[in-house]
């Protein structure tokens, strides 16, 4: 009897055949076939096959990661008003289909860099017991911030290292992935000064070892160069944004391996808005060629570049990953070191192992694309399958999951 090939409970391998793999360590797609068994990618021949899919002239590649999203966010024009009047209901509802449409998109996992932390938890519980569609993941809860400083709305504000370490054992306590310090003001607080700081070094050191002592990394955001230099010596993973990064600041993060996500992809979406002023459009577009140099810079000096959207922000759709790769495509990046940005580096970023690839003990999260995306990256935008933890979320061969 011929296996089918709806993967059934049970210890069996589900097999993908007759396909191109791009197994995330930069080479080239190989033909070849991948075996799923448990939620994992495995050897071929590992136990017996219970359901085969035959895909010629596809291409598998990893699920993709957003490292930066806000999956409480509606990316209307005010994202951060129309939350704060939003009851407990209308922000599930929102942030479940906002996990659903991305999960459709191909990105497997996510960075949540900043929602009520409980209302997070629940999200991510729900997502991975399977009752509802979603990608994996990774949350920072609320984001530490100073009174009244960027995203306060969100709950987490502190000041002084004392508070700032108890916000970040309340994070951990409550079962957070990361931790998220708001190192400077932000553009969509209309009171805060992206240029300027809200927390001394010390607090930012403080929130880096108490998280650090829990198992967690930090993601700093930072726009300033002096809050991209603090955050760096500190010891944070990641630096989120980095706008002003100097090249100084930059060499820091090379020495200390602190990787950049530069969401670039609500420029992008300013500025294909046709109602857009023209006064607007001009400052957007050179803060937009400020956050591109500084990116060409971090690359010319060895600092890992992460693919994070920022969606969620004003007219910054969820599921849109493709958008950030293209933009760092523009920046120079080869097509392969894009998709490494939104797939292996930011999987090892994340520290799950393997994640982000298609290799044996990976998670079975995977993409089926009807073109190479080391020739056209477009091809992303619209994979044809999506598998998740090793269910399918869009089956390729039009089927049910």
């Amino acid at each position: 009897m011929r296996p089918s090939p709806v993967q059934p409970p049970g210890p069996g391998a589900l097999v993908v055949r007759g396909v191109r793999v791009l197994d995330g360590l930069g080479g080239p797609a190989v033909p070849g076939e991948l075996w799923v068994v448990g939620g994992r990618v495995v050897p071929p021949g590992t136990g017996p096959v219970t359901c085969t899919m035959a895909l010629p002239g596809r291409v598998l590649a990893p699920g993709l990661i957003d490292a930066h999203v806000h999956l409480c966010l509606d990316a209307g024009e005010d994202p951060l008003a129309a939350f704060a009047a939003a009851t407990a209901e209308d922000l599930r509802r929102t942030m479940r289909s906002n996990a659903a449409r991305t999960v459709a998109a191909g990105v497997t996992t996510v960075r949540d860099l900043g929602a009520p932390t409980w209302l997070i938890a629940a999200l991510r519980a729900e997502i991975a017991s399977g009752t509802i569609p979603g990608p994996r993941v990774m949350a920072s809860g609320a984001p530490i911030t100073s009174p009244g400083g960027h995203v306060h709305e969100m709950g987490g504000a502190a000041r002084g290292t004392a508070a700032v370490r108890g916000a970040v054992r309340a994070l951990a306590a409550a079962g957070m992935d990361l931790v998220k310090v708001m190192v400077t003001g932000g553009g969509s607080s209309p009171r805060t000064d992206p240029r300027a700081l809200q927390f001394s070094g010390e607090e930012v050191r403080a929130a880096v070892d108490e998280a650090t002592a829990a198992g967690l990394h930090v993601a700093a955001h930072a726009h300033a160069e002096d809050g991209v230099r603090l955050a760096a010596e500190a010891g944070a993973r990641t630096i989120e944004h980095g706008s002003h990064a100097s090249a100084a600041s930059l060499a820091i993060m090379a020495a200390r391996a602190a990787a950049l996500v530069p969401t670039l992809a609500p420029a992008v979406a300013a500025l294909a808005r046709p109602d857009l002023d023209a006064t607007r459009r001009r400052a957007i577009a050179g803060r937009f060629e400020d956050r591109q140099h500084v990116v060409r810079e971090a690359v010319r000096l060895g600092v890992r570049v992460l693919a994070g959207t920022d969606a969620g922000v004003a007219h910054t759709r969820h599921g849109r990953l493709v958008e950030e790769l293209r933009a760092l495509v523009a920046c120079g990046l080869s097509p392969a070191a894009a998709l490494a940005a939104a797939t292996r580096d930011a999987g090892s970023a994340l520290g799950i192992p393997k994640l982000g690839t298609l290799l044996p003990g990976a998670p079975a999260d995977l993409i089926v694309l009807d073109g190479d995306p080391l020739d056209d990256p477009t091809v992303l935008a619209h994979p044809s399958g999506v598998m998740s933890r090793g269910r399918w979320i869009r089956r390729p061969d039009g089927g049910r999951p």
